[in-house]
This record gives C-alpha cells, structure tokens and sequence, in this order.
C-alpha cells in the first residue's frame, strides 16, 4: 500500500505536499519543554498531523508517554525511542534536543497545531480525492454507491484529523443507571459530601462538572465556608481536593484548618500566642491534617490559563475530585478586554468550561456589590447583586449566598417558615439550582473557629431541607427486583423504570415547578437513606 505522501505527490507531480515542518518541530520542541501543554493539546495531538517520517514516529511515542502517565522531556523520550529500537531512524539524541532551539514561547502551541490540523486535513483530502477518481474511470462502477461512498471517506477524513466527541443517547442511558445502582447498592454519595447534612440532602454531593457560586459580602463567612467544605472529603473521607487562595497565604489557609479541626481560638493560632496545652490540642486533633489529601495553591492574581494548567495537573497526578477558588474577582482573564465586566465574564465562564473539561465540581467564592448594604429591609442578597458581571449567573449550575443576619444587628431570622435565633446563624440562600430546588438552610458560624457546622444536633441525612415538597406514596406494584449488576441487562431488556434493591425502594421522581426545574426528591421519612 502506498504511503499518503506518495500517494498526495502523484495528485501534483513535482509540488510538494502540503506541509509545515518547522512548525512541526515548534510543536514537538514545545512539549519537550514543558510537557504541561499536552494537557491543553491533547485532544487534538495525533500522530497524523505530521507530515516528516521522523516526526510522526516521535509523536507516536509521545503519545504513548502520556497515556501511560509518565512525563514526557528529552530523557524520557530518547529512553523509550532506544527500548523501541527507534532512535537512530528519527535522527538520534542530537536530532530531539535540536527540535527544542528555535522554540521561544509556549503560548501559542494551540494556533500551531491548527495549523498543522490544516496541513494534514488537506494531504488526507488529496489521498480521498485520488481514490475517488480512480474509482471514477473504473468500468462497472455503481455510480450512487460510489458517491454514498465518497461522503463516508470525507467524513472519515476529517474525524482522523480532529476530534469529535460523539456519544449514542442509549449508552449514555445505560451509563446514568448502572452508576445509580451502584450508588444505591454502597449508600454513598453520587457527588463529593460536604458534611453538612441538609446540604448533602439538597445536592447528594457536591456534583461532577458544576459550577457552584458560594457568594457574600465581606464579614459572611465566605472563605470560612469554602474551607469548612474540604473537612468531610479531604479528612474523614480521604478525598483529594484542591484549594486556590488568592486572598490568603498557605500559612493562613492551614492555620483556620487547624482551628476548625481542633477546637483552638483562631486567633491564637494566627498570633501565635499559644499555650503549651492548646500546641498539644492542635498537634493532637488536628494531626489528620499531616496525610491530608489537601492541596493548596496561595499564588496571587492568577490567569485563568494558569488556573487551567494547574487544575489539569491536580486532577490528573492527583486525583483531585473537588476544587475550590477563593476568590473569583481576585482572578485575572490573561487577555485584552475593553472592561472589567467583560473580563469577569472571560474568567467565569472559564471556570464552567474547566469544570466540564476535567469533570469535577469547582466551587467558586465571589465578591457581591455594594448594593446590597444600600438596600433596605433584611438586606438579604439577590441574583442581581453578583458583582461586575451578569455571566456569572448564566455560567453557574448553582449559586448560593452567605447571610449572617446578627451582622446587621437582627435577634432573629426566618429561614423558610421557621424563626431562628441570629446569633450563630449562617444562612445559605440557594437563589439558582439548575438541577435542583431553591431556598434557605440554616447553618452554624462558629466564630471563634471561622468555621461552619450543622445548625441542628439532631439533623440527619433525611432531615428535609427548606423546600416542602409533595411526595408520592405509592410504589409501583411491577417495580422488577435488582439485586445485582448482573442482572442490570435483563432489566434494561425487559425496560424496567424504577427499582427496588432489599426492602430500599426507589420511588417514582417528584418534581416541584418553582425553578422550573427537574428535582429529585428522596424521601426523607423513610429508615435508609436512598444514597
């Protein structure tokens, strides 16, 4: 069989094919740099994009140093080039480390491998179009068939050079109900918990891809809330979580970690006017924070293309499953915007699509506007008060607001129907939940500690939270028996729509219209939790 490039020289004698090899050797020499890139290119980085033999052998091993997790520079390249046998037909060590001179930024690896997108979408059209033609002279040819066939071979050209993530509904239906037995079989959380009972009630964790929007003004608690959110999963259940602190030091971040977990006046701890006896308590209490899965990143005035980079890496080295951004206005676009609001908006909805990208939750704290303290009444805050940019909103799967109503100098509050003392209260007011309800929960700010508990001691994972919803009580009477992952074929084949797993049945979904979204709503009453 003939290779494409002769196949594209006998379409054009004597013309080359189309072709770049400096930037071919740009692109490579850029990864050998920083490896880094190949998280922001990876999508679109194949093999095929290259025209020079050499070139497509090096980025064929490239390739398979990145899907096998190892770092991908000059060592680890030509090691696994010489184990292949492959070293000296791509020029030797002398021809790698040479790709990297003429390489001076990294910035615009992505433009670069468009280009060569470009480059090799034509040469694989010019093969597609001599087949076509020789096809075309041939005697006996099915002329319908062949230009059904012609239409399959310039799809098939254009999805071998760049990438479409294409996926059948039906598997996609089946995905969503083997992770929802599976979730039902271990009681565990669909998302990651917050140990924050009527919180997990509402959200069932934190969910994968969202991004949530944990807004206030100054003096609610916002960071004391987003640190309070790393306990359960980090501590309790060894879950990796990422923290970005634009506002405080790493010292700073730990030091309200070690309050909260250990009971010790924060205030002491950042002073450091400490007792023997409190050292003690912390080094004792607190000790969980040695092996903690907690990684904090305290860089100021960070790009959102930083962000990205760093997040990728978390989530790919470590296993990161939730990250938290404390704060977004303190963020930078790293481009050129004619405003601050348009540049807000280039950052959050940055923020949206790195959550959807690495498919984890992203919990970002937010500034609100002045308006707020203007505003007459109980000053509780609304959509509108989203500082600088109206894009946050449209962005966010969630926003929430913290409300400390002692902070005006109110002795009660009312959260949903039910009149609560101020002191100590935090409320989180859900004011957008796309795939879920709206409302108040109530909280406890512990001051002292700059930390955020349950309100309630008797709060359970059934606990309702601030929405009174209808429920349906009754069940399916041919609801089919699941009792394994075995059997989940059968059901699907047998179009099962609801459940039971022992003596736990899944009831049928409830909706509430007030969001005019679809709401999932567990029954609270029963013994088990349905996750």
């Amino acid at each position: 069989m003939k290779s494409k490039s002769k196949v594209v020289e006998m379409m054009s004698p004597g013309k080359p094919p189309p072709q770049d090899l400096f930037t071919e050797e740009i692109v490579l020499g850029s990864i050998l740099i920083d490896c880094n890139i190949l998280d922001d290119i990876f999508e679109n980085f194949s093999e095929k994009l290259f025209f020079k033999a050499n070139h497509v052998t090096i980025a064929t091993y490239i390739i398979k140093l990145y899907k096998s997790n190892v770092i991908v520079d000059l060592i680890t390249l030509a090691k696994i080039l010489k184990e292949e046998g492959e070293l000296d037909s791509v020029g030797g060590i002398s021809y790698i480390s040479g790709l990297t001179k003429h390489v001076g930024s990294s910035l615009n690896v992505e433009s670069y491998v468009r280009i060569l997108q470009e480059h090799a979408l034509k040469r694989t059209l010019i093969e597609v179009s001599s087949i076509i033609l020789k096809e075309s002279y041939q005697e006996g040819t099915d002329v319908f068939d062949l230009y059904s066939k012609s239409q399959t071979y310039l799809d098939n050209a254009l999805k071998s050079v760049i990438t479409y993530k294409l996926q059948k509904v039906g598997d996609v239906h089946e995905e969503i109900l083997k992770e929802s037995l599976r979730i039902l079989d271990k009681h565990e959380f669909s998302g990651v918990p917050t140990g924050l009972k009527r919180i997990d009630n509402l959200t069932n964790g934190w969910q994968n891809s969202d991004l949530i929007i944990i807004a206030g003004r100054p003096g609610m608690g916002k960071s004391a809330f987003g640190l309070s959110l790393l306990i359960e999963p980090a501590i309790n259940q060894k879950i990796p979580v990422a923290f970005f602190s634009l506002e405080m030091s790493k010292q700073q971040v730990v030091s309200r970690l070690q309050s909260s977990i250990s009971g010790v006046n924060l205030k002491n701890i950042v002073k450091k006017k400490l007792k023997i006896e409190e050292i003690n308590q912390i080094s004792t209490k607190a000790a969980s924070l040695k092996d903690a899965p907690i990684y904090i990143d305290d860089t100021a005035n960070i790009s959102i293309l930083d962000f990205k980079s760093k997040c990728r890496k978390l989530v790919k080295e470590n296993g990161v499953k939730m990250i938290v951004l404390d704060y977004l206005q303190l963020m930078r676009s790293g481009m050129k915007t004619s405003s601050r609001e348009q540049e807000i908006a280039e950052i959050s909805r940055g923020l949206k699509i790195v959550a959807k990208e690495l498919n984890v939750p992203i919990l970002a704290l937010a500034q609100l506007s002045r308006s707020v303290e203007s505003r007459g009444g109980d000053k509780k805050p609304m959509l509108s008060d989203l500082r600088e940019s109206g894009q946050i909103e449209q962005d966010a799967d969630m926003v929430a607001f913290c409300y400390r109503a002692d902070y005006y100098g109110y002795e009660e509050s009312i959260v949903g129907n039910k009149s609560y003392s101020s002191h100590d209260l935090f409320t989180l007011i859900i004011a957008k939940h796309r795939n879920g309800e709206l409302g108040e929960v109530p909280l406890k700010f512990i001051a002292h500690l700059a930390k955020i508990d349950n309100h309630d001691d008797d709060v359970t994972i059934n606990s309702n939270t601030f929405v009174q919803s209808e429920r349906s009580n009754t069940v399916n009477p041919e609801t089919p028996k699941l009792s394994s992952l075995e059997e989940f074929s059968e059901l699907l084949s047998n179009q099962g729509n609801s459940f039971s797993e022992g003596t736990n049945e899944v009831k049928p979904t409830s909706f509430n219209d007030k969001s005019s979204d679809v709401i999932w709503d567990f029954d609270s009453d029963s013994g088990d939790a349905p996750f």
